[in-house]
């Protein structure tokens, strides 16, 4: 009986050695995927705190104030649509408000290094000008902008930003057409979802 017993377990022990597998260091799964800040589906809103340089008034105007809101949503990891709308404010030298508020609609290609994003827009839209009393609507504007932003959180990012945009106003009688050449420069803040 004991060299039964004996036999069964060194039988034993030799199917378990046949049968035992090879240990590489644990399972390993990789699905190719990588992972982007942005992917194509993802979308965020924008606002912006900025100061507003009127360019072509010479001394006409001062220095006013803008406030910047905007929504995007990537096609690709640095390309989106969207669209801003930008309210300003500058005093004329009689002491006067112009209040100009265009909306655009454009392009966004975004280029990232690490958690840097570097936002580059440019669209066309509509706009208002209002000043003395005299409102100009509808007319034309177009806007590029860059910013350099940090992305703090997933769902956070801050940064700095800057604009230029043109307001042309088109009369019947061309000797009255002007052009309004501003840029703005200031912080801004992102909520990515």
């Amino acid at each position: 009986m004991k060299r039964f017993i004996s036999v069964l377990a060194i039988f034993c022990l030799c199917t378990t050695l046949i049968f035992a597998q090879e240990d590489d260091g644990g399972d390993y799964y990789d699905d190719g995927y990588v992972y982007e800040q942005n992917g194509a589906g993802d979308r965020f809103l924008k606002i912006n705190l900025m100061f507003n340089f009127p360019l072509n008034f010479g001394e006409q105007l001062y220095v006013g104030g803008a406030v910047d809101a905007g929504y995007y949503q990537f096609l690709a990891s640095n390309l989106a649509i969207g669209g801003e709308v930008l309210v300003a404010y500058d005093v004329t030298i009689g002491n006067k408000p112009l209040i100009l508020a265009p909306i655009t609609f454009g392009l966004l290609y975004q280029p990232t290094i690490g958690k840097f994003e570097f936002p580059l827009t440019a669209g066309i839209g509509v706009a208002t000008t209002s000043c003395q009393g005299e409102t100009y609507f509808p007319g034309f504007t177009a806007k590029v902008s860059a910013g350099m932003f940090y992305r703090i959180t997933e769902m956070w990012s801050l940064g700095l930003y800057g604009s230029a945009y043109w307001l042309p106003q088109w009369f019947s009688n061309p000797e009255y057409n002007d052009n309004g050449f501003f840029a703005t420069a200031g912080i801004g803040a992102r909520y990515h979802f």
